[in-house]
């Protein structure tokens, strides 16, 4: 190109009239408006609930009392006993169950997968555990209370003897139940979590001559032990929480197991559900209910603060 040549500055007039320079501004603003009164209506709302709760909570505490809500072995509010003891003994021990019955099998069902498992077969699963993750948790309890409180009662009565007063309901078939509820979502979380691992470690472990298990378990767990860590913490929460399907296999009855695995007791929220049609607004059966689902979303909150730390990435 010759010094002659033209220069034509494109940053004038012709720019500002481009149509790929006009932004609809007035649309812009008005999505804008819009997310941010989503956001702040859905803060407002679980602060709103939060606060609710904790003030209910609080006064039915101070009706209560701390003490036996969280010693208290009887559980009769018909007479004003609020002892919550067997609430809680329930609630965790069934969650600690499904734990080991559901989280831990499903971690390691996810190192499986990822690190020894065809490509077809990993699609397949996954396809799977969404469809499973995804199931009421009511249909897991109808077939529980169908299929797995027959099995229990067999296995309480091998166990414990024919003539022992030990059912099908308990503990054992809760944990059992939640352990089955829980596994799909971990599983997906773990694999996330193992997902995250450089292909470049595990190439790496295998130029070193490590075998597919030495560098299943020596290389690609320990880079993503934080997140299955998280995994099992998030089945935990679930498992505490849940309601209606352990309703149905729990057996119901306000006080601790006789026997810890095949004895009918409860948790706090299949027992906030038995009690609810009773306790009228402003009674003070009404203020406990609330104070054990406070207590529940207390041990929630920790959970998630508990994921939280753990999830942080890592710093070089």
């Amino acid at each position: 190109m010759g010094p002659s040549a033209t220069m034509v500055d494109v940053s004038g007039p012709l720019m500002e009239r481009s149509p790929l320079a006009v932004r609809p501004r007035h649309a812009e603003g008005a999505v804008r408006v819009l997310l941010t009164t989503f956001g702040v209506f859905v803060v407002l709302t679980t602060v709103t609930m939060i606060a609710f709760l904790g003030h209910a909570g609080v006064r039915g505490m101070r009706v209560a009392g701390i003490s036996s809500l969280l010693t208290g072995l009887t559980w009769k509010p018909e007479i004003d006993e609020y002892g919550g003891l067997s609430l809680i003994v329930g609630t965790f021990t069934s969650a600690s169950g499904a734990l080991m019955f559901g989280a831990v099998p499903a971690v390691l069902a996810a190192v499986w997968l990822t690190e020894f498992a065809p490509p077809s077969i990993k699609v397949i699963e996954r396809r799977i555990l969404e469809v499973a993750s995804s199931i009421p948790s009511v249909v897991y309890g109808w077939l529980a209370l169908v299929y797995l409180v027959p099995i229990m009662y067999w296995v309480a009565h091998a166990l414990r003897g024919a003539d022992a007063a030990v059912t099908g309901e308990g503990l054992a078939s809760a944990s059992v139940l939640l352990g089955v509820m829980i596994a799909p979502t971990v599983m997906l979380l773990s694999l996330d979590a193992l997902a995250r691992v450089p292909r470049a470690l595990r190439d790496a472990s295998a130029a070193l001559g490590a075998s597919p298990w030495q560098t299943a378990f020596r290389v690609s767990v320990p880079y993503a032990w934080r997140g299955l860590l998280v995994a099992i913490f998030f089945g935990f929460a679930r498992a505490a929480g849940e309601t209606m399907a352990v309703q149905m296999v729990i057996g119901g009855a306000r006080r601790l197991p006789k026997d810890l695995l095949f004895s009918p007791t409860t948790t706090i929220s299949t027992q906030i559900v038995m009690d609810m049609q009773e306790a009228r607004p402003g009674t003070p059966q009404n203020d406990v209910l609330f104070s054990m689902a406070l207590i529940l979303l207390v041990v929630s909150v920790v959970v998630v603060i508990g994921t939280r730390i753990l999830g942080k990435p890592r710093h070089s």
